[in-house]
């Protein structure tokens, strides 16, 4: 009998052991830090429909950069609007753009357009 006592804390000290020399580290989240310093991420979407041909045509590439052209010209002027709000300062990060067709008999013809603007902002 002892020696099954034995066997069974000798089990339990090796398996002990291991969770013994563990050492468990929490690292702080990644920009953690700079939000504690009032820097901030500012996302922002939009999108619209522009009425145009759909094919492959002068007019329709036109449209198509002129839908670009205001996306690319309102995330230029995002930071302005931050300025005044919420930012003391403010840096555009990234900026995603989709420009797809739409078209079919119950739909009118032309392209939805949406942008996505990510800004790095310093809080008043």
């Amino acid at each position: 009998m002892l020696r099954y006592v034995s066997l069974a804390a000798f089990a339990a000290i090796l398996l002990a052991a291991p969770a013994l020399a563990q050492n468990i580290v929490i690292q702080p989240r990644a920009g953690s830090a700079a939000e504690a310093k009032g820097d901030i991420r500012v996302n922002v979407a939009m999108s619209f429909f522009v009425a145009a041909p759909t094919d492959d045509s002068e007019p329709a590439v036109k449209a198509q950069e002129q839908a670009r052209r205001v996306i690319y010209e309102s995330a230029a002027r995002e930071c302005d609007v931050l300025r005044g709000t919420i930012a003391g300062e403010c840096r555009l990060e990234s900026i995603n753009i989709n420009v797809n067709r739409q078209y079919g008999n119950q739909v009118p013809q032309g392209f939805n357009a949406s942008g996505n603007f990510t800004y790095h902002v310093k809080l008043k």
